[in-house]
């Protein structure tokens, strides 16, 4: 599907147009769709948010039919609004067999969170990339739908401004796609093997440096806790490492990515209802991989940051070697921890790859992980957690997703709840009282964060698998967090 931007004037002999209606004014039309006012039933087309109508053009229009959706009432307009009626209008027109199609972008009501007509092409782009994605690399029956082979976005301007805010879009889209398929694939393939291969292409692609480490080297490192978590696998462990510009001298970003590719609680089993969604908790290392694949995409020259993800990938399985409640192990910070509850294992993982990024003094690190059922019990299904005694960085975070589409929610980091991880045997244990679990977590792995570095822990469990379909993702993989990975990466 080729999406391209395109004067009025020119984009005669569309199969659809998607025609966003206002409540508080009538659509703009310029020349030459000024005709399609007369379209039939046009006026009675309903203006209320996602609401959609499927009408057929007079004869002689620049398009054969028009797939008018609601934008609602213009004071509650904001960009994620626009984008899921804009989703709603491209997963219509793909319902009607549309091969050619228009979105009409002029002349709508000023939207909170997009600043200009670039930004607005933006944001068009990615929902129409977001809603018509679908998972079906396993499937070998049923209709495949078939997208428009062409998106015309149909614009009163031109210039390197919408067309780099249409690169953007395009960049984004894909790095939030290939999280989505990520987490939507078994973790039979989307084994540690697998996510380290993903971030091989990545790095071949873009000319960034890959390191991958097996079990061996990540228990010469002294990783412990990531080791402890991996010994009852069949699967060895991954342990990666990519750094978009290792020559610079630059102090990085660090971004850190959970990737529990199947968790199965180990020896603290979880129940067995609802289990297979946990090949999904590998979506920290999947959102990582995602903005790394966006970043290569824009290039050096969109003045990103130097980058360096860390991927700590296993699965967490039970079996005669695996690791025991009660067991103590030693953390690549020289840290002891009592592992007393198995199902708690992100927190091990993410606790080595958390030291092991001292390596390379970073100035910032965020940690994504879907690290607690708690953080989801407390925030619901919309909004993540966000944990950081850096104000400034938290605001940042949850101001930049706002506007993008990951909401985010404050939850404190309290002295109170360390104390709940003292341990009687070891230097702190990994689990605290059930009643806050989100928070002794964030807790757990801020003992790990490196002296001097900005730190944020954001807690995704909420966020990252979707349990029913919208009209910009169908049920699963998510893909969030992405969109604000780059827009931290682009400051």
């Amino acid at each position: 599907m080729d999406i391209r931007i395109a004067a009025y004037d020119s984009a005669s002999g569309l199969d659809t147009l998607i025609l966003p209606l206002a409540a508080d004014s009538a659509p703009a039309l310029p020349e030459p769709f000024t005709g399609l006012a007369a379209t039939p039933g046009l006026a009675e087309a309903s203006s209320k948010h996602k609401e959609t109508a499927f009408l057929y053009a007079p004869e002689g229009s620049p398009c054969r039919r028009l797939a008018a959706v609601g934008l609602g009432e213009a004071k509650e307009l904001d960009a994620a609004r626009l984008r899921q009626a804009v989703a709603a209008g491209a997963r219509l027109a793909r319902e009607r067999k549309t091969a050619r199609l228009g979105v009409s972008l002029a002349g709508l009501p000023t939207v909170p969170g997009v600043a200009d007509e670039a930004a607005l092409v933006r944001e068009a782009a990615l929902a129409v990339r977001l809603a018509l994605y679908s998972f079906r690399e396993l499937k070998t029956e049923g209709e495949v739908p078939v997208d428009p082979e062409e998106v015309l976005l149909l614009t009163n301007g031109s210039g390197e401004e919408l067309s780099a805010a249409l690169a953007l879009a395009e960049a984004e889209a894909a790095g939030m796609l290939m999280a989505r398929t990520l987490v939507n694939r078994p973790s039979n393939l989307a084994s540690p093997d697998a996510l380290a291969e993903t971030a091989r292409e990545i790095a071949e692609r873009h000319g960034f440096f890959c390191q991958v480490l097996g079990r061996a080297e990540i228990e010469d490192l002294g990783m412990g806790a990531f080791a402890a978590v991996a010994q009852g696998s069949r699967s060895d462990p991954r342990f990666i490492v990519v750094d978009t510009d290792p020559k610079s001298a630059a102090a990085p970003l660090v971004l850190v990515g959970k990737g529990v590719t199947f968790d199965t609680g180990g020896i603290s089993l979880k129940p067995s209802a609802g289990m297979e969604e946990m090949k999904s908790d590998m979506a920290g290392a999947a959102a990582v991989l995602g903005c790394l694949e966006a970043m290569g995409m824009l290039g050096r020259a969109a003045g990103l940051c130097r980058v360096v993800g860390l991927l700590p990938c296993t699965d967490n399985m039970p079996d005669g070697g695996s690791v025991k409640p009660g067991d103590v192990v030693r953390t690549l910070s020289g840290l002891t921890v009592e592992i007393v509850n198995t199902d708690a294992e992100g927190r091990l993982l993410l606790c080595d790859a958390l030291a092991y990024a001292k390596r390379f003094s970073p100035e910032r690190i965020i940690d994504l992980a879907t690290l607690t059922g708690a953080c989801r019990i407390a925030l619901g299904v919309h909004y993540a957690g966000v944990f950081s005694a850096d104000e400034a960085l938290a605001a940042r975070i949850r101001e930049t997703g706002a506007t993008l589409g990951d909401k985010f929610w404050p939850l404190p980091l309290d002295e109170a709840f360390a104390k709940e991880l003292e341990s009687e045997t070891a230097d702190l244990k990994n689990v605290g009282r059930r009643e806050g679990g989100a928070i002794t977590a964030a807790m757990f792995l801020k003992r790990f964060v490196p002296e001097g570095a900005s730190w944020a822990h954001l807690d995704i469990a909420p966020t990252a698998f979707a349990d029913a379909a919208s009209e910009l993702c169908p049920k699963g993989g998510t893909g969030f967090g992405v969109r604000t990975l780059l827009a931290l990466a682009r400051e």
